[in-house]
This record gives structure tokens, C-alpha cells and sequence, in this order.
């Protein structure tokens, strides 16, 4: 390693830093539609959340070989994902935030996830909905 590069302790606590005061600690469009977000902004895991809510439809709305435990594990599932993306959320900023920074400014960061947050929460809107529709039977 060089004098002037940084060492692993540097880089952790660079990576653990929170970043600058504009820009919030919780994504909502991160929490909202992480696997949009996280292509658009280079945060490939969000990918992995389409999958389960797949696999946590396939279990609630599916057939249940296991009777009721398969409501059960689907519902547990369900509660589990949503506290991972709780988690993704809270550390969203920070990871996308050092991917642009030289890039923009704080303030510029900001005003975009707000773009985000307001994207994710009328797609978010637009599900529950169709959800419904399609839980009462207008839906196909």
C-alpha cells in the first residue's frame, strides 16, 4: 500500500459516515420500489426484493401444500422483507450518495431522491390499488 492511499480503516469509516446535512438518512424510494431505485442508482440488491414479494405472493394467494402454515411462513416472510428494506432504506443515501458526489452537490442529491420518494410513493399508490381491485375480483 502507498503513503497516499487511504487504508481500510479510512475506507470503512468513509463508508459509515453519514453524508452531508441536505440529504436525508431514509430513501423512501429506496423503502418504496428498491428494485427500480437500485438499478437506477447503482445499488444492485435491490434487485433480490422483486424476487421475495414473488415468492410471498406465491405463498399467501398460491396453493398451500402445508395448510396453514404456508399463510404463516408467507406472512413472516412478508414482515421479514419489509424490515430488510427498512434496513436498505437507512443505508441508501449513503452508498449512492458516495457514487455521485463528485458529481453534484448535496443540495442537487437531494431534490432528486425527492423526485424518488415522490415516483415511488404514486407507484406504491397504484399497487395497493390494483391489489384490491384484483383482491375483489375487478382485476381479471
Amino acid at each position: 500500500m502507498s503513503q497516499n492511499s487511504p487504508g481500510p480503516d479510512a475506507e470503512i469509516e468513509a463508508i459509515l459516515t453519514d453524508p452531508p446535512a441536505p440529504i436525508p438518512r431514509f430513501n423512501w424510494g429506496a423503502f418504496l420500489i428498491p428494485p427500480i431505485w437500485g438499478v437506477a442508482n447503482g445499488q444492485w440488491p435491490g434487485v433480490f426484493f422483486l424476487p421475495l414479494w414473488a415468492f410471498i405472493d406465491n405463498m399467501l394467494r398460491g396453493p398451500r401444500p402445508f395448510g396453514v402454515w404456508s399463510v404463516v411462513v408467507g406472512w413472516s416472510i412478508a414482515g421479514l422483507t419489509l424490515a430488510i428494506q427498512a434496513v436498505y432504506a437507512a443505508n441508501a443515501n449513503r452508498f449512492a450518495w458516495r457514487r455521485v458526489a463528485s458529481r453534484m452537490t448535496p443540495e442537487q442529491y437531494a431534490r432528486r431522491q425527492r423526485v424518488w420518494a415522490a415516483i415511488g410513493a404514486v407507484v406504491a399508490a397504484g399497487m395497493a390499488v390494483w391489489i384490491t381491485l384484483f383482491i375483489l375480483g375487478y382485476g381479471g
